[in-house]
């Protein structure tokens, strides 16, 4: 017996779409236009395992991992511009259907970290850490000798961290993490424990996020996202070097 399709609400449809950001994830169009001064829908609900393969397809998509087990869940709707939606149905693929499931996949994991942003709290104060960042003056920050050992910060770092955010971790904590560890001191001078009380909070944050994804390119994402969440820097560059010092303290990989 062939499933029905299911209606989404408009709520639904909107976390879907909010979801991929509102751009298709397979072309990176727009999933809504304008004409005439009013926004129209430029996509389709996609069906990432179809709503009723035929014996073609359950043949060769047999054994492939799937999102649910119920084809119409959200988790296995994807909103994809009319044009994906139909190259991706006729016909779909395995590696068509292992890349998209993947993707959603991805978007699933991303929905579940940012849903956590308003939950875990943080000190006040990381405002005034983000916001010192503006105003650094790291004349001197040369002559000092750097307390902390490559090697080790390199070994913080599994194969799920790509190069290019490895070297962005790294160079951060070069040039900004005596800086940034001076600003924690005056803080502890005039309100003590409210640095250990950022620390205790931020490792808790990325414990939680470790709880929900094992790729540490999707955590640190995670962890500069929520300090942009919580300290809303001017630059999302602010809230990276933040992210790499708690990377080089030990809050954030091990």
């Amino acid at each position: 017996m062939d499933s029905e399709r299911r209606s989404y609400s408009s709520a639904e449809e909107l976390a879907l779409t909010t979801q991929v950001d509102g751009h298709c994830p397979l072309c990176g169009a727009a999933l809504f236009y304008r004409k005439n001064g009013r926004s129209f829908k430029g996509y389709e609900l996609a069906h990432v395992y179809p709503l009723n393969p035929s014996a073609e397809e359950a043949a060769l998509l047999a054994g492939v991992e799937l999102l649910s087990t119920d084809v119409n869940h959200p988790d296995n709707i994807i909103p994809l511009c009319t044009g994906c939606h139909t190259r991706f149905d006729k016909p779909r693929t395995v590696d068509e259907y292992n890349e998209l499931a993947d993707k959603k996949r991805r978007f699933i994991v991303r929905a579940a970290q940012r849903a956590l942003y308003p939950a875990y709290p943080i000190e006040e104060e990381i405002r005034r850490v983000v916001e010192m960042l503006a105003a650094a003056d790291l004349s001197g920050e040369g002559d000092t000798q750097l307390e902390y050992d490559p090697k080790s910060l390199s070994a913080k770092f599994n194969s799920t961290l790509p190069t290019p955010t490895r070297q962005k971790i790294k160079h951060a904590v070069t040039d900004y993490y005596q800086y940034i560890r001076r600003i924690f001191r005056e803080l502890e001078r005039e309100s003590p424990n409210t640095s250990q009380l950022i620390f205790v909070q931020v490792r808790a944050f990325y414990l939680k996020q470790k709880s929900l994804t094992p790729s540490q390119v999707a955590i640190f994402g995670a962890v500069v996202d929520w300090i942009h969440f919580k300290a809303t820097p001017q630059t999302i560059e602010a809230a990276e070097i933040v992210a790499s010092f708690f990377v080089q303290n030990c809050e954030v990989f091990e």
